[in-house]
């Protein structure tokens, strides 16, 4: 029995090991391998530069809780000359963020005996494939887009695994609640003020990078943090961030923009990666100004008429509903410290399992098979207050446009 659970670890862990070696969505932006957290041994973390913070805890399981730190940025003036510096010493203040973490499961009938001779496929290879590499990597992307965007949209086609926000079991499977951009994280297009005044016009250009990029300098509290991967010399001297588009939103951009100007944005992208190989920069991109433009393969569209939750302009980030006149699609621009990626223990009973792992069980006599996997995992927007208490999404700018079409 020892070694049968031994091997069932070891293969567990490889699957884990397996999956986040995949170049998905979630992790084209995930950090260096993790790192134990200070003062946790059993908890360990990705990169925090990188956009998405995968957090691994073995300690935790169904229904715990992860809890994610920031330290403010020290602000008070100096003591200068021979002024007394007692009494003028600045406290040191934090803000803490916490991400519930759930089980999940799935699984296939891997067919009867019958149903293997009819066919060349080796079928419960074909099960485990379907289950480890294709169905959770689009969970867990589709999962992490809404995350990203505080919205599920109305986009709802042939490839969907996540329902839209009105399904009775919607919630459950986001484990945390989607979040609104807050007030300073989100821009329009054109000459848009909020999501009810988008017009037809008001589509994705150079101009809303530009906007982007000001809005991005301009921030007075809590800037968003550029993305550092490993090996990136020019992380500091040129900072990195990428914006996530729609197809139709990188149609209009191209459609719109001078050849000069997307010549000028592809040389950009080539140039910002030498001597730094990484595959966030693979396929079509463009670069203007530090922000790698690239499409999704999935977005977030909000069809006309549809009522989306948006934040006030007050320190809370008090939601209330406006109504879009145009179809919408929400591109995301990323840097570090965007999204909290949680894994706790998957296992039963204290069993350490670890985060991901897959099952077999015969059934009808052992006629045929059924293969299931099973994960302990949360994703959460990380968000934090300022020393002044203003909520604000961390490592997030959403650009809200009309599209064309």
């Amino acid at each position: 029995m020892g070694t049968v659970t031994r091997s069932n670890k070891i293969f567990n862990a490889a699957l884990f090991s397996e999956y986040t070696r995949q170049h998905s969505f979630a992790n084209l932006l995930t950090g260096d391998a993790p790192k134990s957290a200070k003062g946790k041994s059993s908890q360990k973390q990705t990169d925090p530069h990188a956009p998405i913070v995968r957090v691994s805890d073995l300690s935790k399981s169904a229904g715990d809780a992860v809890e994610i730190d920031v330290i403010h940025k020290l602000r008070g003036t100096p003591t200068m000359g021979d002024r007394k510096l007692e009494g003028r010493g600045e406290s040191m203040t934090t803000a803490t963020m916490e991400l519930k973490i759930n089980q999940g499961r799935h699984m296939v009938d891997a067919g009867g005996k019958m149903a293997q001779k009819r066919t060349q496929h080796n079928l419960q290879q074909s099960a485990r494939t379907l289950l480890g590499d294709n169905y959770y990597h689009d969970l867990e992307d589709q999962v992490l887009l809404y995350h990203m965007a505080g919205a599920r949209g109305t986009l709802q086609d042939a490839d969907s695994i996540m329902p839209l926000a009105d399904h009775p079991e919607f919630a459950e499977l986001m484990v945390n609640e989607l979040m609104a951009p807050t007030y300073d994280r989100v821009g329009y297009g054109g000459d848009a003020t909020s999501i009810d005044t988008l017009d037809a016009a008001d589509l994705f250009s150079l101009d809303v990078v530009e906007e982007t990029r000001l809005r991005l300098d301009e921030m007075s509290s809590m800037r968003i943090p550029s993305i550092k991967f490993k090996d990136d010399k020019m992380a500091n001297e040129s900072p990195l961030y990428v914006q996530y588009v729609s197809p139709r939103q990188l149609h209009d951009l191209t459609q719109n923009a001078t050849t000069k100007d997307l010549n000028m944005m592809m040389a950009n992208a080539m140039n910002r990666q030498k001597g730094f190989s990484h595959p966030l920069f693979a396929g079509e991109c463009y670069m203007w100004k530090g922000i790698l433009i690239k499409k999704m393969p999935r977005w977030v569209e909000f069809a006309a008429g549809t009522e989306i939750n948006v934040s006030g302009n007050n320190a809370t980030a008090t939601t209330s509903k406006q109504t879009a006149g145009v179809k919408v699609h929400r591109s995301i621009l990323l840097g570090g410290q965007a999204i909290a990626n949680a894994y706790g223990n998957a296992g039963k009973g204290g069993d350490d399992k670890g985060y991901f792992g897959m099952t077999e069980e015969e059934v009808d006599h052992g006629n045929g098979k059924e293969i299931s996997i099973g994960w302990m995992n949360g994703k959460k927007k990380i968000r934090f207050a300022d020393k002044d208490g203003r909520v604000n999404d961390h490592g997030i700018f959403i650009m809200d446009t009309a599209v064309s079409g």
